[in-house]
């Protein structure tokens, strides 16, 4: 049940998320939590209209695991984002200054040039995009991705992704809280790891209140805390086995703070609890997962530089890593961003 959730999510948001943000992900990893941030185009793409900027993400990663993307614009705003993607033939953002579009597609094809039995020609295409717009009643982003493909085998079923998504954002005074957070996603999988009769469909819906706090000169922070309720069905070798998982409370905490006017320190804690979750006949409740996660940020003037940490050594033996002196890396890749 946990890798089939796993396997939607990362189906669903993956997809969609054009570049990666070491700020973010190091502040809980949710980037509805943060308006304003650079990233917020992946989840409202509207947010488009706000940018001018070139970013590199995943340096020290390596090509492969990295991407480039530009955006600018006055009336009307364009973004083309490039990856280590071999598939990948175009990433585009636009805007009109109230709604904002971001479109993906990638395709590829292999053919031996044999012919009868011994051609094996393998295609894959993959369509995806994205729409928000702010509305009267919050920020609305709606999602859509579909891959397929031929993968050659005769003796296989080709296997084919489909994914919705929808997100909504909104100031809502409850409680503590301030704001309010809802993400739907549906994804659907046949012939899953190129199996015939191996098919996977779920959804996962979450609701979350959050608010962000001006904790004194430099020091940001942010508390939320919601509920979430995923299911799946696995249909393999024609036995169907359903699950589901209900957690309350989902929360994160997170602080950003400003150590010089050039240095910021930053911290994100996940807690998630599984009030009641089942895996066919099996039921359970309980198994928590909790994490943490340290990033750094730097303001050079003309550039800012974001990194996770990897390594929490920094915090143990500080001098150490100031004197230059460690063996080990801080972080395994950055986020540089240039504003234009």
């Amino acid at each position: 049940m946990k890798f089939v959730k796993t396997l939607i999510m990362l189906t669903t948001f993956c997809a969609m998320a054009l570049g990666s943000d070491a700020r973010v992900e190091s502040l809980g990893g949710n980037v509805g939590f943060w308006p304003g941030d650079d990233q917020t185009y992946t989840m409202f793409p509207q947010a488009v209209n706000n940018l001018d900027m070139i970013q590199v993400s995943g340096a020290g990663a390596g090509s492969d695991n990295g991407s480039v993307g530009v955006v600018w614009g006055d009336a009307t705003t364009y973004g083309f984002m490039f990856s280590g993607d071999e598939n990948t033939m175009i990433n585009l953002l636009w805007g009109n200054g109230s709604m904002g579009v971001n479109f993906g597609l990638g395709m590829a094809n292999d053919d031996n040039g044999l012919s009868g039995d011994d051609n094996e020609a393998t295609s894959s295409m993959t369509l995806e995009g994205s729409f928000g717009m702010n509305m009267d009643f919050g920020e609305l982003g709606v999602a859509f991705v579909q891959d397929g493909g031929d993968d050659g085998d005769d003796d296989t079923d080709d296997q084919s992704v489909m994914g919705l998504g929808f997100n909504l954002r909104r100031s809502q005074p409850v409680w503590l809280f301030d704001n309010m957070l809802v993400g739907f996603q549906n994804v659907t999988i046949t012939n899953a790891g190129d199996m015939t009769d191996h098919n996977i469909s779920g959804m996962d819906l979450t609701i979350d209140l959050f608010r962000n706090f001006d904790m004194g000169d430099g020091v940001k922070g942010l508390f939320a805390m919601g509920f979430g309720f995923s299911s799946s069905s696995v249909e393999m070798d024609g036995e169907t086995t359903d699950g589901s998982d209900i957690t309350l409370p989902n929360s994160t905490v997170a602080v950003e703070a400003a150590v010089t006017d050039w240095a910021t320190v930053r911290f994100g804690c996940n807690h998630s609890y599984t009030l009641s979750g089942s895996n066919g006949d099996a039921t359970y409740m309980g198994d928590a997962s909790f994490g943490w996660d340290f990033g750094l940020g730097f303001d050079y003037g003309s550039f800012n530089l974001d990194m996770t940490l990897d390594n929490e050594g920094l915090f143990n033996n500080p001098v150490h890593y100031v004197t230059g002196r460690n063996t080990a890396p801080l972080s395994a890749s950055a986020t540089l961003t240039w504003s234009l």
